[in-house]
């Protein structure tokens, strides 16, 4: 299994604003799409949403370095930085004209449905994300070298 899900993103005329960049909301609502489909890699099933077991973000950080535009290529990276006893810090890099335009960062938290707590991961999923885990550093050392799903 790769430790960086790589995908392209769909950039839709809708997204752009008054400016013709995307708008700032709609990154956000790119940014989730990537980490859908990059959980749903990780651990199948168990990463599909499901609200007997919801998983919930708590936090989220984002920095635009650069406009994102309409049409050319959107390829988000992402991967997991952080694993704690109920939650995971999900990094994202949204890459377009072969430059960084966005980096941002999620933590989601494992609940319980009854009391919206906070629970431990579930062991199947903890075991899986143990084994992805790339230190922001990794990324930012040797941002080739660090494996992803893309062909």
């Amino acid at each position: 299994m790769s430790s960086v899900f790589t995908t392209v993103l769909p950039v839709r005329w809708s997204d752009q604003d008054i400016n013709r960049h995307v708008n700032n909301a709609r990154v956000v609502t790119l940014l989730e799409e990537a980490r859908l489909a990059a959980i749903a890699s990780w651990l199948g099933d168990e990463g599909v949403p499901d609200p007997a077991r919801p998983r919930v973000v708590v936090s989220l950080t984002l920095d635009y370095l650069r406009s994102v535009d309409h049409g050319p290529e959107l390829t988000a990276r992402v991967w997991v930085s952080r694993l704690g006893r109920s939650s995971y810090t999900v990094a994202y890099e949204l890459v377009q004209h072969g430059q960084v335009a966005v980096r941002a960062r999620t933590v989601l938290v494992q609940t319980d449905q009854a009391t919206g707590r906070s629970i431990p991961l579930p062991d199947h999923a903890r075991a899986t994300l143990e084994g992805i885990v790339v230190p922001d550093e990794s990324i930012a050392a040797h941002p080739a070298t660090v494996g992803d799903n893309r062909a």
